[in-house]
């Protein structure tokens, strides 16, 4: 009891001196205790780990979306499973009636555009197509393309398995089908690259327009063991009609028929037009809600 006493005085006159020192002028000496320095320094340690810990985590996080997004790099395709997107393709349409050959050419190595030139060639169009492409596996691809002035909305499935293309008639709800031509449906993981060629700015792709003149056989197949997993899958619900190429005679008709029965498609090699002659002869499927 003593010695706290005398603690207090002794604390009791330090601070009188201090404050009489503080009067005069002249410097102040204060003293922290122990216990002050050590909550100053636990603090530093604190605020070290909270931004070591932020630091950290970003690397990580840095990692992690670095990674994510290389596999949609050009080159990458290895590490990328399924590729499902949009691409622009570039179109100039058939105004030299109908051919087997290639009849527009390329926009690779064109010449500069001159206004009599201009007035002579038709105008370059684009048309959008979205991409369900199996890369890893490499067993389909599904192309849906827009209704455009020069073609009709369809999807075009490609099974590489059973090596047949169809197509889904969106309009009237019925289906055709042919065999996969390779010439012009380039592989899954080699049209998954050639698309990120072409989105990112690399327009090197051929894009001459190539006219498929095809018929249908009637009847409908009632057999879906030959078209394939996928095709048969899109188009269980409609008419199925095979395609073969047109032996029949051909007669000219009106540009607005033309589009009512010509699918266009890019599959990674040229823009390719199938014009179906005796499509009329295919008949339209029902419509679940009409038939409610």
């Amino acid at each position: 009891m003593g010695k706290k006493m005398c603690k207090e005085v002794v604390w009791s006159e330090l601070c009188k001196n201090n404050l009489k020192d503080a009067e005069e002028g002249r410097p102040v000496v204060v003293t922290m205790h122990a216990h002050v320095r050590r909550v100053s320094s636990l603090t530093t340690l604190c605020v070290f780990a909270t931004a070591l810990l932020v630091l950290t985590t970003g690397i990580i996080g840095g990692m992690y979306l670095y990674r994510h997004f290389a596999h949609y790099k050009v080159g990458q395709a290895s590490n990328l499973r399924h590729f499902r997107g949009w691409c622009s393709i570039p179109y100039l349409p058939d105004i030299q009636g109908e051919s087997s050959q290639p009849i527009a050419s390329s926009l690779k190595h064109r010449p500069v555009p001159t206004e009599a030139s201009e007035m002579k060639s038709p105008k370059v169009n684009f048309f959008e197509e979205e991409f369900d492409i199996d890369v890893k596996f490499e067993q389909y691809e599904r192309i849906e393309v827009p209704s455009f002035e020069h073609g009709r909305k369809a999807q075009f499935v490609h099974d590489f398995v059973a090596n047949k293309t169809g197509i889904v008639d969106y309009e009237n709800r019925r289906c055709f089908v042919m065999v996969l031509n390779r010439n012009y449906v380039y592989p899954p993981r080699v049209l998954y690259e050639q698309i990120a060629k072409m989105r990112a700015g690399y327009y090197d792709a051929d894009t001459q327009t190539v006219r498929h003149t095809m018929q249908v056989i009637t009847p409908p197949i009632s057999d879906l063991k030959n078209v394939g997993l996928f095709i048969a899958r899109d188009c269980a619900q409609t008419p199925i009609y095979m395609l073969e190429k047109a032996t029949s005679p051909i007669f000219k008709r009106s540009l607005d028929h033309e589009s009512k029965n010509m699918f266009v498609e890019f599959a990674g090699n040229k823009v390719n037009e199938f014009k179906i002659v005796n499509i009329d002869e295919a008949t339209p499927g029902i419509n679940p809600a009409e038939a409610s």
